[in-house]
């Protein structure tokens, strides 16, 4: 269940009203809180407002937590004395604040970092739980809290990229989209009844293209409202639900299907080789980084990895005979496994997915952006070539 606001209304021990509003996981969570603090609750309602629904960003960012609590960490400051040094000087708490006040609580009341950080609506993902576990045995839990930020800062950078890639395609299809638009709803009818009023006869182009200009408006709307529709439809079903709807759809596209392939081998490479750095089993290590990837086949390939290793086999027989997994990375790991390296062999490898990657983006920005103008461009001459047909007659008849 995720966290939400509830307004609430109640009296305080001079028997004055005080309302407010808190962050949590239900009505008794607010009503024991209020309690504690001295209140006496009159009324606790459910709030969910249209920014809530409409908010695309995440709730609050681990990596800042981790970047903040590592530096003090790493300066000699307990780790109470840096979670109050975090948290003490706010004085209106947002939702991020709030949950690093919980955090802060937990530890007050004797819990480990990663037990209060687990206990969280929403928590974060295994692979941060698992890393600061790791620091936590090891005693290296502010250098360790560092990697984590620079893990979820790289996942933030990449998730970046992809957005840039995107971003001027989507452009160029919405103006695509705008012109045809434009054209069906002004332009077309125009012309439509103008040769209508001196009864020219169309030819086959022309009245296809005034036919699918009187269709255009309406299939536009219609597939503008189904899908505005489904994905206030998923976010209110899940906050991250809509996310993994399009990116599955976008996994499936020709040319973005290998970014997102790409990514993944990124991820598996640069998270497995930090799990295994702070301390954690390959096998652990394996079933956590599963929780980082998205596409199916690299899933499937995580998870068959899982099984042969823990049969006591090595990963290598298994990437050597992978479709998806290139053969050099496959050689890499199997020269890492015979000398006990495979942490440090995983970081190059995870240099040579990532430069792979930068390049796929490059090319996917080259290719989509001209295809669409070309698209565009011919759009637009097909509309003005079915236009002008009917006119290139009339003016042979009047000659």
């Amino acid at each position: 269940m995720s966290k939400q606001y509830f307004v609430w209304k109640a009296v305080d021990v001079n028997g004055l009203i005080q309302q407010g509003k808190w962050v949590g996981d239900d009505i008794s969570e607010v009503q024991s809180r209020l309690r504690n603090e001295g209140y006496f609750p009159v009324a606790i309602r459910a709030s969910r407002n249209w920014q809530s629904i409409f908010s695309f960003s995440k709730n609050f960012q681990w990596s800042h937590f981790a970047r903040s609590l590592a530096t003090l960490l790493e300066a000699g400051i307990p780790l109470l004395q840096a979670l109050e040094i975090m948290t003490f000087h706010e004085e209106k708490l947002t939702f991020q604040m709030e949950q690093w006040k919980s955090i802060k609580e937990r530890v007050e009341e004797g819990s480990d970092l990663s037990e209060g950080m687990s206990l969280l609506r929403p928590s974060p993902n295994a692979f941060v739980l698992s890393m600061i576990k790791a620091g936590e045995y090891t005693g290296t839990l502010g250098k360790v809290l560092s990697d984590v930020a620079d893990e979820l800062e790289q996942e933030n950078v990449y998730q970046k990229r992809i957005k840039a890639a995107l971003a001027y395609p989507m452009l160029l299809l919405i103006t695509v989209v705008v012109v045809l638009y434009v054209l069906s709803v002004w332009v077309l009818p125009m012309y439509e009844k103008l040769f209508a009023g001196m009864g020219a006869e169309l030819p086959f182009l022309t009245r296809v293209i005034f036919a699918g200009g009187r269709a255009l408006p309406f299939l536009l709307w219609g597939t503008l409202g189904l899908v505005t529709s489904g994905l206030l439809v998923l976010r209110l079903m899940g906050p991250d639900l809509w996310k993994k709807c399009l990116e599955h759809i976008l996994e499936e596209l020709p040319l973005i299907a290998k970014v997102y392939h790409l990514r993944d081998l990124v991820q598996f490479s640069r998270m497995l080789g930090r799990l295994l750095a702070a301390g954690i089993p390959l096998l652990e290590a394996l079933r956590l980084t599963a929780g980082a990837v998205r596409g199916s086949e690299m899933l499937k390939l995580i998870n068959q990895l899982v099984l042969q290793v823990r049969q006591g086999k090595g990963m290598v027989s298994l990437l050597r005979v992978s479709k998806i997994f290139p053969k050099e990375g496959a050689e890499m790991i199997a020269v890492a496994e015979e000398s006990g390296q495979l942490d440090r062999m995983l970081e190059y490898v995870t240099q040579m997915f990532h430069r792979e990657l930068e390049d796929q983006l490059d090319r996917l920005t080259r290719m989509i952006g001209p295809a669409l103008v070309l698209a565009l461009a011919g759009l637009i001459g097909l509309v003005a070539a079915g236009v002008m047909l009917p006119i290139f007659d009339l003016s042979s008849h009047l000659e």
